[in-house]
């Protein structure tokens, strides 16, 4: 009998806890990328990282689904080169390759509190995608006279992460965030390897290996 008049405050107070989580959270940060296991040894460095995420509220449960955005530099080279193109009066123009990688993850996420300090927790699944492209531009023209993608490679990826987000006024938050990627094999450009010749030509060496990597970043963000 205790256990049924018991119930309906469980009932309130379960759900009270729930409704604290039913907030929407947009955010992003800066940071590093920091390679581990074979991509430590074979990439060695670390890489710049920006990321975003977005949490939105899964009714009266605790948990928020939604995706997660990072992109990291690996390198660039810059070169001016001569050009000869039809219409255009320069003879140079200025030449940039730049490797990134571009990560793209839908997430789970666990949140359930709604105070000035709010830890979270992620799990995802995604892809990350290892890009290499060059541009050439001129002074005075808007558009490129050329862009080319030299070397592009997708890797499944699994991962998690951990979060602490606090409040700031009503709507806003500062964040600190670890995430811990797990991806498989694939091949990516050394930039420090890329070199071009006096007709604009590019040449650069590849690697290969896992690309397990560590992401540490802070930011900022709403919650509404």
């Amino acid at each position: 009998m205790r256990s049924l008049l018991a119930l309906p405050f469980l009932v309130l107070a379960t759900t009270g806890q729930c409704q604290l989580a039913g907030r929407t959270s947009i955010g992003g940060g800066i940071g590093l990328a920091i390679p581990t296991g074979q991509f430590q040894d074979t990439w060695g460095r670390n890489l710049f990282n920006i990321n975003g995420h977005l949490g939105v509220p899964m009714g009266l449960l605790p948990f928020q689904t939604g995706f997660a955005f990072d992109y990291s530099q690996m390198g660039s080279h810059d070169q001016v080169v001569p050009i000869a193109i039809s219409g255009v009066d320069a003879t140079e123009a200025d030449l940039r390759v730049k490797a990134k990688v571009l990560s793209y993850h839908p997430l789970l996420r666990f949140n359930p509190l709604r105070g000035k300090v709010r830890p979270y927790v992620d799990g995802m699944v995604g892809m990350r995608h290892f890009t290499t492209k060059s541009r050439v531009t001129v002074d005075g023209l808007e558009e490129p006279v050329r862009r080319e993608r030299n070397s592009s490679d997708l890797v499944f990826s699994s991962g998690w992460a951990v979060g602490l987000m606090y409040g700031l006024g009503s709507m806003g938050y500062i964040e600190a965030r670890v995430a811990r990627f797990n991806s498989g094999k694939t091949t990516y450009v050394d930039p420090g390897s890329i070199v071009v010749n006096d007709q604009g030509n590019i040449a650069f060496n590849t690697l290969s290996s896992n690309t397990d990597v560590v992401h540490v970043t802070l930011g900022i963000g709403l919650s509404f």
